[in-house]
């Protein structure tokens, strides 16, 4: 997966397709629209045949609410999320808190995974 800073244009535009987006991000085309139909990207542009149009912003909110997804946060904890996004600044400190709470989830997932990798190369081991 590319970082979003990592994207270089192929148009004058700066901007990308879903297409595009999708081969760089390593997220498919199928979910970056539904995560589009969701509302997860209020500002992106489309042009005169409703075809897509991702700016830098645009594929940086596609990481962001990719993490919040993959990290459990509910499709309608991400729509509050960027909700409070467009609020702006008056939103900051519950934006915080809400990654906050999904990093600590994230740590705790991770810390139960590793365990239960110990107990996996133990097992492995208990068969040699």
């Amino acid at each position: 997966m590319s970082d979003p800073s990592d994207f270089a244009p192929n148009n004058e535009t700066n901007e990308f397709g879903t297409k595009e987006v999708s081969e760089l991000s390593g997220i498919s085309a199928f979910t970056i629209r539904y995560y589009d139909k969701c509302g997860f990207f209020p500002n992106l542009k489309r042009d005169k045949n409703g075809i897509r149009s991702f700016s830098q912003a645009d594929i940086q909110q596609l990481y962001l609410v990719d993490a919040l997804r993959k990290s459990g946060l509910s499709i309608e904890g991400i729509q509050y999320f960027v909700k409070l996004q467009r609020r702006g600044k008056s939103t900051r400190a519950e934006r915080e808190e809400i990654l906050r709470q999904q990093e600590t989830g994230l740590e705790y997932q991770l810390e139960e995974m590793k365990e239960c990798l110990k107990r996996l190369r133990n097992a492995h081991g208990d068969l040699k």
